[in-house]
């Protein structure tokens, strides 16, 4: 009996141990569970920020957001470590032309000019030293007049938003008194439409009497009547304007028919047989055209007589004179060409001085590689109401001398074009008769006779399917 209890105590302890072991077995993998979500429900979370930061990296998200949403507090410090990691290799490049010295901040990387740091230079030259720093930050330091010699230049070490920029050594130039008329290397000077101004820097002025008769001309030549060049009037004005000039021009027929011919001008019925006029407009017919034109169908232009574009490569601005290729340039040259034209350039001059005109020489030259000219390269000067309206005639004889000079020491035929008031009043034109002269008078008849001309624009009205709206129309004598 005894016995029997004893087993049964037995089997009781033992089931309760079961049961105990039961229980705490529960617990271990209920723990295990809860562990293993936890795990899971972390790896998510880190997953998800790798995910948000790589976002950020690629500008997707906002990093503002990303950090308050993270909880994380931005570290100044740790972000100015990094950028004082970053090294820039700068390459100085110094250039004169006369009297001058012109000293290039670039990334030697890329070649590109450096904007927005500061740079100092040192410039030694017989035993005296100068400093001089990029104060408008455009990567260039210009001091437009030092005395002939050799000259040293040095560029400080500078740290610039965590950058580091540092040249590995300094560069030596010799600056002469007498000008050389040869290209200079301007290729990263020469600027978009995109990168200035257009409005203050395109101005160029139409000044039709200018280029008919000096009746009303003031002063140095200055015409009484101006009118600005404004390509990009509304086609509401542009009909009003056409309006009024029909009118004026039947008011301007009718007094002529009583008065006779005034100007170099004839009466209609006389224009067809008259053998002034059928002189005059004998010869290679051609246009000269700009971003002004818009897109131009050039197969079109040639199928109906026309054999030669002059195109504008480019401008120096009227206002800050920076040095800026015609958006269309590329285009016209290659379709002109390629529609079988005689193609020729022209570039729009706001030189003050010879440096200037070199500096346009040699970006015309520059924007002239890869491609083979049949026609001449021509200086256009005239009204701009801008920098190089207010130059004295002997300094605009020197541009255009040094611009022509340098465009044939580079193997090319060199013009000039201007107009009937200014060739005879501004510019000392016989001085030039070794170039092309390249007329603007919008007569019938031209009744410019200061020197010879050898291609006359005889209007700015043309008309000449491929070309929308108006175009100047030239003839070759």
């Amino acid at each position: 009996m005894i016995k029997k209890k004893y087993i049964t105590i037995l089997l009781v302890i033992s089931a309760l141990i079961c049961v105990l072991i039961a229980v705490a077995l529960i617990r271990v993998f209920s723990s295990d569970a809860a562990i293993k979500d936890a795990a899971e429900t972390d790896e998510s979370s880190i997953f998800e920020s790798i995910s948000s930061l790589e976002a950020l990296e690629l500008g997707v998200i906002d990093g503002d957001e990303l950090r308050e949403q993270n909880g994380i507090e931005e570290d100044s410090d740790a972000g100015a470590e990094s950028e004082l990691s970053k090294e820039v290799d700068v390459a100085i490049s110094l250039r004169s032309i006369q009297n001058d010295l012109k000293i290039k901040f670039t990334d030697s990387s890329n070649d590109r000019l450096i904007i927005g740091v500061p740079f100092t230079a040192t410039v030694t030259c017989a035993n005296k030293t100068y400093t001089y720093t990029d104060s408008d930050m455009d990567g260039i330091i210009y001091i437009s007049y030092v005395d002939a010699g050799e000259y040293k230049v040095f560029m400080s070490d500078v740290n610039e938003n965590g950058i580091n920029y540092s040249a590995g050594k300094s560069q030596v130039i010799t600056v002469s008194d007498a000008v050389v008329y040869a290209k200079v290397d301007v290729k990263d000077e020469i600027k978009t439409e995109a990168e200035i101004n257009v409005a203050e820097e395109d101005t160029k002025v139409q000044d039709v009497d200018e280029t008919t008769d000096l009746s009303s001309s003031q002063g140095e030549g200055v015409s009484g009547e101006e009118q600005s060049y404004d390509e990009d009037i509304s086609d509401e004005a542009e009909d009003l304007l056409a309006q009024i000039e029909s009118e004026n021009n039947a008011s301007e027929e009718a007094k002529k028919k009583i008065e006779g011919p005034v100007s170099g001008t004839l009466t209609a019925p006389a224009i067809a047989t008259d053998p002034q006029y059928v002189s005059a407009h004998s010869g290679v017919k051609g246009v000269d055209v700009s971003k002004h034109n818009g897109n131009i169908d050039w197969g079109a232009v040639k199928a109906n007589g026309i054999d030669f574009a002059i195109i504008r490569c480019g401008y120096r601005g009227s206002s800050s004179g920076a040095l800026v290729v015609d958006p269309l340039y590329y285009q016209n040259m290659i379709a002109a060409q390629g529609a079988g034209l005689s193609v020729g350039v022209y570039f729009f001059s706001q030189a003050v001085n010879v440096v200037e005109a070199v500096e346009e020489a040699s970006m015309v030259l520059e924007l002239l590689k890869g491609y083979t000219l049949q026609m001449p390269v021509y200086i256009d000067v005239e009204k701009s109401n801008g920098r190089g309206d207010a130059i004295s005639v002997e300094e605009r004889n020197a541009v255009i001398n040094a611009f022509l000079v340098t465009i044939k020491n580079a193997g090319y035929t060199a013009g000039i074009y201007s107009n009937k008031l200014w060739f005879e009043n501004r510019i000392s034109t016989s001085l030039f008769l070794d170039y092309k002269i390249w007329l603007a008078q919008y007569v019938d008849i031209p009744t410019y006779y200061a020197s010879r001309y050898d291609m006359w624009q005889y209007t700015s009205k043309g008309s000449v399917p491929g070309i929308a709206g108006n175009v100047d129309m030239n003839v070759i004598k």
